[in-house]
């Protein structure tokens, strides 16, 4: 660790009896653990004992070392420690009994018969709140998710981990239990230039890396999103996709066929994950606009001559996309594309209906930084010399066109 710092991330052998690797756990001073799996299944009583020894709940993560040589592994296990370091403290999760079978001692182990699922877990400082977003509440099939005041609430009882909510949160405030963004982001960016390729595969899949590339494992793969492709991609690491049958997992098919469509630019820099910047900044350029669901960018359509420039849009957009800058010499509605999230709340606020959005991506407006979608200059009153509303929203009520509603109101 880089300043002398000290891994919270013990690396084990799973060959180690359940009470010498929670000694060696303890002995490390760590909360979470690399098991190296060898042709020795870990078994429940060893993930009790580690958990019993001070283990995050999703603090423990296998690495199969079977087939790998000593340069793979070593990347590997590297990767998986990257992640773990990167574990949110005090995960939330959900906590059930563990189904497969269980020696007699581990009956006596709580620690040994529990197992957590993932649950939806959201990040209350960086949710934009309810007033502005509750995407997630809309778009939950569990409603697990409520619209409170004034961020939303998860149930943990309904949450089925499905993922769903996750990437189409506009601000990044939702995640996984243990497979939070900047978690990935860490263990690919540990991969990136070390191995020929990524396997990103659901848990339930049981999935396996041929030699020379990495299995990355997820609670679901409605997860991943084009700009993790892209990413990838762009630092020439190929990308496999192994879904379970659940739906949230089948929606991958779809973010697969749009990254396979564009084009990406090489990279130098550090991975990114977050969307809209993951796929904005991998993209290698092109022209049109590609519609698709699975994208993390809106296509947005403005009709400038319905625009009165009150700026409710700016005020609904979640990631400031949409701007009202307001000048000493001109009012001005920009758009920043590569920010876009296509959320659609500035289609919903505008009351002259002068907005519309649609999923996809804009490749032409992505090559630039800001798009002004409507302008008018700043005018005075010729009564008083206040400062009048922009010249649109004066139509649109029916003002005069040079002066105040109050000195048109004494007939100056």
């Amino acid at each position: 660790m880089d300043g002398g710092a000290r891994s919270l991330t013990a690396v084990l052998d799973a060959g180690l009896r359940p009470s010498e690797a929670a000694a060696e756990l303890r002995r490390a001073g760590a909360t979470r653990a690399v098991v190296l799996a060898h042709d020795r299944p870990v078994t429940g009583e060893y993930v009790g004992a580690l958990r019993r020894a001070g283990a995050d709940p999703f603090g423990i993560e296998t690495v199969v070392l079977a087939g790998r040589s000593p340069e793979e592994a070593e990347c590997l296990v590297a990767a998986v420690r990257a992640r773990l370091d990167a574990l949110a403290p005090g995960e939330r999760g959900r906590p059930r009994l563990n189904g497969g079978a269980r020696s007699r001692r581990a009956l006596f182990s709580p620690g040994a018969a529990l197992v957590y699922e993932p649950v939806a877990v959201l990040d209350e400082a960086a949710c934009a709140g309810t007033a502005y977003c509750g995407l997630c509440a809309e778009r939950c099939p569990q409603s697990a998710i409520a619209r409170t005041s004034p961020v939303p609430t998860v149930d943990l009882g309904a949450c089925t981990a499905c993922g769903l909510c996750v990437p189409r949160c506009p601000s990044g405030a939702l995640r996984l239990s243990g497979a939070s963004t900047p978690q990935v982001e860490a263990q690919l960016e540990a991969l990136a230039g070390h191995v020929q390729g990524v396997v990103l595969a659901c848990r339930a899949a049981a999935a396996e890396a041929p030699a020379g590339w990495a299995l990355v494992e997820l609670p679901t793969l409605a997860l991943v999103t084009v700009g993790w492709l892209l990413q990838l991609r762009a630092r020439g690491v190929e990308v496999r996709t192994a879904p379970c049958g659940e739906p949230g997992c089948a929606a991958v098919a779809e973010v697969v066929a749009l990254a396979g469509r564009l084009a990406v630019r090489p990279q130098a820099g550090p991975l990114r994950l977050t969307e809209p910047e993951a796929t904005a900044t991998a993209l290698g350029g092109g022209a049109g606009v590609i519609e698709s669901d699975a994208s993390p960018l809106g296509v947005v359509s403005f009709q400038a001559t319905a625009c009165t420039l009150c700026g409710a849009c700016a005020t609904a957009c979640p990631t400031e996309a949409i701007r009202l800058e307001e000048g000493l010499d001109e009012t001005v509605l920009r758009l920043a594309p590569s920010a876009c999230t296509g959320c659609g709340r500035c289609a919903v606020a505008c009351p002259e209906r002068a907005l519309a959005v649609r999923p996809g991506i804009d490749l032409g407006r992505l090559r630039r930084e800001t798009v002004e979608l409507v302008w008018a200059p700043v005018e005075s009153c010729a009564g008083c010399g206040a400062v009048l509303p922009p010249r649109p929203m004066r139509r649109r009520l029916g003002l005069a066109d040079d002066l105040c509603a109050a000195c048109a109101a004494r007939d100056y």
